[in-house]
């Protein structure tokens, strides 16, 4: 049984070395307002995914800046289980990295199931405490944790640094291995099997995300080749009938202890040069690609229209914007749909407060 919070930590290991916050490494980067006075786009790996996936999707999240107000539970719950990381890497015991990851569900607001709520509580809880025993004697030290970084965006063939875009991200935690290595983190949550040999490992061999942490962590001076790839599972077990939240974490926790590998799992996933120098070359032909659509964009009445949607049940079912996509609806920045905003900066994830 998983010991209660901070029990089986109560004798830490002596202090980590110092890490770094989550301050900004820049390295050699075109000025900004380089290109005419516009300052390089920033080319995060969920900005390119989601130019990937539906150029529209792009246009309305990284290039009007539309963002929903609320939070759906997966991204809410994910956002709080990575502040439980977090915390607890910078130093914080494990009580104080619990308290800090589900401090905004201390309110249950309006708009939400009180017991809904309460029971996503206690699942955050549950699955960092879990965690927090799972890999309490893991022997990695952390280097960095919450760093971001930006990095000139090179032509493969040439060598030339582009004017437009610059590479962009934030790495969960650089770490030193046991054996001296150091390594990217990256903490993940998912909702699927992640067994050892089943597909989403299989998937983590071509992740751009990763490799283009790699190339980040290579450009701020840090000889990493591999990454720590961290994922948890999110429960499939759910409230029973007269049971209280608090009585389902407690059943949750009695789960993990008796099934751990089905609810953590920790892999390394090198990348090697070849893996990085064919990334090098996507990254370069998805900046040209989007150097296309703005140009077309400037021609056309409605920019959006140059931003061409891909209509499909897989990419219009989860799609926030679909409501207003789908029916043809022209978004003015000035007033946004209703539940939406739009953000100053497209990319939240990247701001530079500290982390702990």
């Amino acid at each position: 049984m998983i010991p209660a919070p901070d029990a089986q930590l109560a004798a830490d290991a002596a202090s980590p070395p110092a890490v770094a916050g989550s301050a900004v490494a820049t390295v050699s980067v075109p000025a900004r307002g380089a290109s005419g006075g516009v300052a390089p786009t920033r080319l995060t790996a969920t900005s390119l995914s989601s130019l990937r996936r539906c150029a529209r999707l792009f246009f309305y999240r990284y290039v009007l800046g539309l963002s929903r107000i609320r939070k759906a539970t997966p991204l809410r719950m994910g956002s709080a289980i990575h502040k439980g990381h977090e915390l607890r890497n910078c130093g914080a015991s494990q009580d104080e990295a619990v308290a800090g990851a589900t401090a905004d569900y201390v309110v249950c607001p309006d708009w939400a199931d009180p017991v809904e709520w309460a029971v996503e509580r206690e699942t955050v809880a549950a699955l960092l405490v879990g965690h927090f025993w799972r890999y309490s004697q893991d022997n990695i030290a952390f280097w960095a944790i919450e760093k971001s970084f930006e990095i000139p965006l090179a032509n493969p063939d040439t060598g030339a640094v582009s004017r437009r875009f610059v590479l962009a991200g934030k790495f969960d935690g650089l770490v030193q291995l046991a054996d001296g290595r150091v390594a990217v983190m990256e903490y993940k949550n998912v909702g699927e099997d992640i067994a050892p040999g089943g597909e989403y490992w299989l998937r983590t061999r071509a992740d751009g995300q990763i490799n283009q942490y790699v190339l980040g962590a290579r450009a701020v001076g840090h000889d990493v080749s591999t990454v720590l790839y961290d994922a948890t599972r999110k429960p499939t077990i759910r409230l029973r009938q007269n049971e209280t939240p608090e009585q389902f974490g407690e059943r949750l926790l009695a789960d993990i202890s008796e099934r751990p590998d089905h609810y953590y799992q920790r892999r390394e996933v090198p990348r090697l040069e070849d893996d990085l120098t064919q990334f090098q070359a996507e990254l370069w032909q998805q900046a040209q690609h989007l150097l296309e659509i703005r140009r077309r964009a400037e021609r056309l009445a409605d920019p959006a229209c140059a931003y061409v949607r891909n209509v499909g049940r897989l990419t219009c079912g989860s799609c926030e914007f679909a409501a207003f996509c789908l029916n043809g609806i022209r978004v003015d920045r000035t007033c946004p749909p209703s539940g939406f905003e739009i953000l100053a900066d497209p990319h939240p994830e990247l701001a530079t407060e500290g982390g702990a």
